[in-house]
């Protein structure tokens, strides 16, 4: 085993430059971690504001630990067998969900476990498919599949009735079924701008109609959803997407799939494009699917999946451990401060006011407006937040970076999002356990928030942006 793990650890970080003033065995995990360039991300540790738990982000202090953990372990020989290793990742991953008996496949991408379910999609159904799925910027246009466009939000950018979603959803899937096509609906439990849709229920309710011609993807990438509401997916017959790169603090390049029991006995084999079978390693496959493959994978194991995977469910499972009303508890004050600021703060408008309830929403797109009203291009002003060296004079120049969520276009414009994630919920949730108030324990979130509201007005006011 020793001799596997290491030959495996050599070949994933000998595609990475040397290491430079790092130490040996930090700079090797890093290069596990991260693809090549992002290992330049400033570590978690860094005096950093970080509020961009809608996409990959440098490691919590919690998942670095892990991960390092896991590394020190590969590398002196006391890990278990890599097979072993990566079924407890599998076994972890489905147990935190409530779904022991599911099966899950782990990817290096949300892209790569897109296309897997496609593979697992075409194999179960008899039919060639046809994708329903929702229509930028509610997801990434991921290339590989063709998808008929399912518009949750208006030409305004605006978000567009629940029934009218489900209504062009099941109008869509007939229509593909009416021409001799299969179905495979990608249902958005939070978009990335934080919609939803179609519904649950029209995708039971289709699938139900025409059995064995559907087949349902619950995409909860942005892990919004709770762990109750996946055991109920799964149970239901639903595939359900994750990722430990968004909500989880995880470095990019963390997903899975969990697949429910009833599509695993629809398919008999399998092959898999050349795409996800040349970004997919054995080992990321339960042994009974792996078996089905028709065709070869690129190579046994990933080891820098796995440690991001590490990284990911050290938050994750610290997270779902909290009672569900202190989690609620803090969801709700990290709401309260955003709205607040944005009452004060005339430059900065949160599109889809009262679309949820605002308590319990943790993803806020936030357009941003200059003195004389006009829409600012957010992408400057993000790179400004994030790089105090980018800054202009004033006190700005010399505050902390903050890390927002990458823009995206909703009508018109484009909107920054600015967003909780597990390790700032995990942090007050500390610092409670410490012994600390609750208002003292989130405290130093609320003066994060602070700082970062004022940053983005003073920069939103500058003559250069």
């Amino acid at each position: 085993m020793t001799s596997q793990a290491h030959r495996f650890l050599r070949g994933a970080a000998a595609t990475f430059p040397a290491p430079s003033a790092k130490s040996a065995g930090a700079a090797a995990l890093d290069h596990l971690l991260f693809g090549p360039g992002e290992s330049a991300v400033p570590a978690a540790g860094e005096n950093a504001i970080r509020l961009s738990g809608c996409e990959g982000a440098a490691p919590s202090g919690r998942g670095r630990a892990a991960a390092e953990r896991a590394y020190a372990r590969l590398v002196s020989g006391a890990a278990p067998a890599l097979p072993h290793w990566f079924a407890d990742l599998r076994r972890r991953l489905a147990i935190l969900f409530g779904a022991p008996g599911c099966d899950v496949i782990l990817a290096a991408s949300d892209a790569g476990s897109e296309l897997i379910f496609d593979a697992l999609a075409r194999a179960a159904l008899a039919r060639p498919v046809v994708h329903i799925a929702a229509a930028a910027p509610e997801r990434p246009n991921e290339p590989g599949m063709e998808f008929a466009a399912l518009a949750l939000r208006d030409r305004y950018g605006l978000p567009r009735e629940a029934g009218l979603i489900d209504a062009d959803a099941a109008r869509l899937a007939e229509q593909a079924i009416a021409s001799g096509k299969d179905v495979v609906l990608h249902v958005a439990d939070c978009s990335e701008t934080g919609l939803a849709g179609p519904s649950r229920a029209i995708a039971g309710a289709l699938a139900a109609a025409w059995p064995g011609r559907i087949c349902i993807l619950i995409d909860a990438r942005q892990m919004r959803c709770e762990p109750e509401q996946t055991a109920l997916d799964l149970a239901a017959g639903f595939a359900v997407l994750m990722s430990g790169s968004t909500f989880a603090g995880g470095p990019s390049g963390a997903s899975a799939l969990l697949l429910p029991p009833a599509l695993f006995e629809r398919v008999d084999s399998f092959e898999l494009p050349d795409a996800p079978a040349a970004a997919s390693a054995a080992m990321d496959w339960p042994p009974r699917l792996r078996d089905r493959l028709v065709g070869d994978f690129a190579t046994l194991a990933d080891p820098g999946l796995g440690l991001r995977w590490e990284c990911a469910l050290a938050e994750l499972e610290f997270y779902f451990a909290v009672g569900a009303d202190l989690l609620a508890q803090v969801r709700a004050a990290f709401a309260h401060e955003i709205r607040c600021h944005l009452a004060a703060a005339p430059a900065l408008k949160l599109t889809d006011c009262g679309w949820r309830a605002e308590d319990s929403r943790s993803l806020f797109p936030i357009l941003t407006f200059d003195e004389s009203g006009r829409a600012l291009n957010p992408e400057p002003l993000r790179r400004a937040l994030a790089d105090p060296t980018a800054r202009r004079g004033g006190w700005t120049s010399r505050g902390r970076p903050v890390h927002l969520g990458a823009p995206l276009r909703i009508g018109a414009r484009n909107a920054l999002r600015l967003s909780l994630s597990a390790p700032l919920v995990s942090d007050v949730v500390e610092r409670i356990g410490e012994g600390c108030s609750f208002a003292a324990a989130f405290q130093p979130l609320a003066d994060d928030l602070l700082e970062a509201f004022a940053l983005w007005s003073d920069l939103a006011s500058a003559e250069r942006f």
